[in-house]
């Protein structure tokens, strides 16, 4: 992807995060972007294609910490809490605005919009992720577990995003979720 699209695909990532899918219109990435009129246009002809752009920028940047995690990360439970808190801290943090922008994507295509088999796909490459950090804690069943994992993970990424803890709390809940996941988690060796 070009420097010039990568910027049109943050700028849409921003968009929907905003304003919806119904938001996200060309000119609209052009404006947040500060590019000029017809920019977006140029890298994505169409609306599927600056929605696949979109979904590729946000792999790409999703996948980064993924691939930057420990290679113990998920050897005892301990760690797998202490991966899963940070990756959630991450996704609520500095990639909150990514995060939000995922949700309203994957809310569009369970209506049978654009994009359903990519984010399917997107959806299941994450899960084998997980289900590699599951085999390398002995997870038994690693592959359901991980299906699990996601599962929850998004459940509480969706309820910080739609009903926020308060900032005096200091995090405590995120750790408390990564605990409340980990007990879900089939026995690991230890």
């Amino acid at each position: 992807m070009s420097t010039r699209s990568r910027r049109a695909a943050d700028a849409a990532i921003e968009v929907i995060a905003e304003q919806g899918l119904r938001g996200l219109t060309h000119r609209a990435v052009d404006t947040r972007a500060g590019l000029p009129p017809g920019s977006t246009s140029s890298c994505f002809r169409t609306r599927r294609a600056l929605l696949e752009g979109v979904l590729q920028r946000m792999l790409e940047l999703d996948e980064l910490p993924l691939t930057r995690l420990p290679p113990d990360a998920w050897s005892t439970r301990e760690r797998a809490t202490a991966t899963i808190v940070g990756l959630l801290e991450h996704w609520l943090g500095a990639a909150r605005t990514r995060t939000r922008a995922r949700m309203q994507l994957y809310l569009d295509a369970g209506d049978g919009a654009l994009l359903r088999a990519e984010l399917d796909a997107a959806g299941q490459g994450f899960v084998r992720m997980a289900a590699d950090g599951m085999r390398a804690a002995g997870v038994p069943d690693a592959g359901y577990a991980a299906r699990m994992l996601v599962a929850q993970l998004d459940g509480v990424l969706f309820d910080a995003l739609a009903r926020p803890w308060p900032e005096a709390d200091g995090g405590a809940w995120l750790r408390h979720a990564a605990e409340t996941i980990m007990r879900g988690v089939p026995s690991t060796r230890q």
